[in-house]
């Protein structure tokens, strides 16, 4: 039986959408296959994740699964489908297509003419009809400072991914190897499969997974890449990270993430930020909160204190006869907003009353006498 596709994220049944996006994106970053080069079981896990998140991020997915308990041959038996899938194409061999989702792609079948565009794209790059039409995304994580967040900074780092072949220009054959008719699908780039469903018999034309539609294949491959049409390159890259930025944000690098097949375009990369958080500085949104101590003395009589913000150090006046109760407002000292840095949250400052430890003769009796007089 296969495994619960909320358990496999490690999420409730009622989780909202977003929890399960966090989830989601915390398995992939954590079992991805560039950070777990040569690790089965991690490769296991991130295609569990990936197949998971297909169906429970989209809402009329769950809703199926939610009815029926489980997607593709599974649901057929909980919602009355029987039989198999036999693929047939060019010489009568049997392929793993991919099978069917769930409810909603059979009627997707009879609405797009068994085979038509939808213009999906699922986690792995693929179109709804499995046709290859973009790398996959990378997303990887990157720390900063609070001050960095406040004033913008352009941070380098190096990762790996998948880049076009430079032998073979990523078409995946030897230079001037000869190109021949695909033997699955004879050239055509499509191959059939039938489902035998309550609805009787249908077929549907899917793309061949020989040549990926393409038609032809080499008569040699590459000795590079052995046919994939990439290799793995690690990268230097500086990006410009947008002032007022936060924890859970993130900044997308077009067409850095993993080459695409055989020409198509490449994915992007996420960046997911992480603001480093800072021990007497709390962040709510556009403003930030701290306190300080300060004596009962310089509450009565006025003072001035420095006080650290986003912003670095900040000269604070403190009235004669503050009360120790509310804050005070530091306009203009909090976070910008993001994409607009010329509008600012505030800084709220806490005072804490500092009491002495011991007061001689002298200071008692002066405090008793101000009391008298108060």
């Amino acid at each position: 039986m296969s495994a619960d596709f909320y358990d496999i994220l490690g999420v409730s049944r009622d989780a909202s959408q977003e929890d399960i996006k966090k989830a989601y994106r915390k398995m992939a970053h954590q079992y991805h296959p560039d950070k777990n080069p040569d690790n089965k079981q991690a490769e296991d896990k991130f295609k569990e994740a990936n197949n998971a998140y297909e169906t429970l991020g989209d809402t009329q997915k769950r809703s199926n699964y939610d009815r029926f308990g489980s997607t593709g041959n599974q649901a057929g038996q909980a919602g009355g489908f029987g039989g198999g899938f036999g693929g047939f194409g060019g010489q009568g061999a049997n392929y793993d297509f991919g099978g069917i989702d769930d409810l909603a792609d059979v009627f997707e079948m009879f609405s797009s003419g068994f085979g038509g565009q939808t213009g999906r794209r699922t986690a792995n790059g693929k179109s709804a009809n499995g046709s290859r039409t973009h790398g996959v995304d990378i997303e990887i994580s990157l720390q900063i400072s609070m001050e960095d967040s406040a004033k913008g900074v352009e941070k380098t780092f190096t990762y790996k991914h998948n880049v076009n072949c430079k032998h073979c220009k990523g078409s995946g054959g030897e230079p001037n190897s000869k190109i021949t008719s695909c033997g699955t699908c004879r050239g055509s780039g499509r191959v059939y499969q039938r489902m035998e469903t309550v609805f009787g018999t249908i077929q549907q034309e899917t793309v061949c997974p020989t040549c990926d539609g393409s038609g032809k294949t080499f008569e040699k491959v590459c000795k590079i890449c052995t046919g994939k049409g990439h290799t793995q390159e690690e990268e230097e890259l500086s990006v410009k990270i947008p002032v007022g930025i936060d924890t859970g944000d993130r900044v997308r690098v077009s067409g850095k993430g993993q080459a695409g097949y055989r020409g198509s375009n490449p994915g992007d990369l996420f960046l997911a930020i992480d603001v480093k958080k800072v021990k007497e500085l709390v962040r709510n949104g556009m403003d930030v909160s701290s306190s300080t101590d300060i004596h009962y003395l310089d509450l009565i009589l006025g003072t001035k204190l420095d006080v650290n913000t986003v912003w670095g150090v900040v000269e604070v006046t403190i009235p004669e006869l503050t009360n120790p109760e509310g804050q005070l407002r530091l306009r203009g000292q909090g976070m910008p907003k993001l994409n607009n840095p010329s509008q600012k949250g505030d800084h709220y400052l806490k005072l804490n009353i500092k009491m002495p430890s011991k007061i001689d003769k002298k200071q008692r009796e002066m405090l008793a006498e101000l009391r008298k007089k108060n």
